[in-house]
């Protein structure tokens, strides 16, 4: 009885924290600008997944892309089938962010473009114990998501600052609000996006420039099966996954310099209450100790 009353309690306080964050957003929920004067928008990572989405729905409300990623047939298509289904121009880069050389070619065709909105989306996971993991690779996955966003987001300020104003959205993850063995370069290089993007909404905010921290759970995409190594997502609950339409609608449909952490979906949103309240590892705790007591 007093485990049922545990749970019980602890899942009510749970849904009603999530439930006021829902209210909140719900509330202050904002469409974004309509383009004007021929303005672009830069979606990295956007060969397939939420980059490629973020591509589709801007350029169904009319902007004009760059799009950027490792696999340029893939890219080329995108643009293809946006630039005859929109009437709008799609720009086609290649480009490793692991590499130094090829975010400074980014960087130059940002500092030369109408840059109404940048997207920092290009990430990668893996999967194993940090000791395990080949070092190399967490240092390549450290400068796609901190180093490449950190720099192009730089680059494109200035200019943003001097049209009056822009937008940056920096996707990060759901599990940049938990602490797990495993990867865990991955939660912590998401954490830096929540925290930096938050810092620079403070610095930017009489400069007319939104700032998002957009932080997903899983989402049905080619990102589990292309950039992370052995997952095998089978395992999880089909309930918990998204869709990469209703994830980037969330995000371009909740821009507020108010409010710079997006959490698509109210299932995900209860999960941050909890882990927030500190509620998650209780329960966590607790039914591993019940665990323990079967054996």
């Amino acid at each position: 009885m007093r485990t049922k009353k545990i749970l019980a309690g602890a899942t009510a306080v749970t849904a009603l924290s999530g439930l006021g964050y829902w209210l909140w957003q719900k509330k202050e929920e904002k469409p974004l600008p309509t383009p004007q004067n021929g303005s672009y928008a830069l979606v990295t990572g956007a060969s397939s997944g939420i980059g490629a989405e973020f591509a589709r729905q801007l350029a169904a409300l009319g902007f004009n892309l760059v799009l950027t990623a490792r696999r340029e047939e893939k890219l080329a298509a995108l643009a293809a089938e946006l630039e005859a289904a929109h009437h709008i121009t799609a720009e086609v880069i290649a480009a490793d962010l692991a590499q130094a050389e090829d975010v400074t070619k980014l960087e130059s065709r940002i500092e030369n473009l109408n840059l109404a909105i940048l997207v920092n989306n290009a990430g990668f996971g893996t999967t194993g114990g940090f000791m395990a993991s080949d070092l190399a690779v967490q240092m390549a996955m450290l400068n796609v998501h901190i180093m490449a966003t950190m720099r192009l987001t730089r680059a494109a300020l200035p200019g943003m600052s001097e049209r009056g104003g822009g937008t940056i959205i920096n996707v990060s993850s759901i599990a940049s609000f938990l602490s797990y063995g495993g990867d865990i370069n991955y939660p912590a290089s998401k954490a830096y996006l929540n925290v930096f993007s938050k810092s620079l909404q403070a610095e930017m905010l009489d400069q007319g420039i939104t700032v998002q921290a957009l932080c997903p759970g899983l989402t049905v995409t080619g990102f589990h099966d292309t950039e992370m190594v052995k997952f095998d997502r089978s395992k999880l609950p089909a309930s918990l996954w998204m869709t990469a339409e209703d994830v980037v609608s969330t995000s371009l449909n909740s821009l507020n310099p108010n409010r710079v952490i997006c959490i698509p979906g109210r299932r995900y949103q209860l999960m941050v209450a909890a882990a927030k309240s500190g509620l998650a590892s209780a329960i966590f705790r607790f039914a591993r100790k019940l665990k323990q007591q079967a054996r």
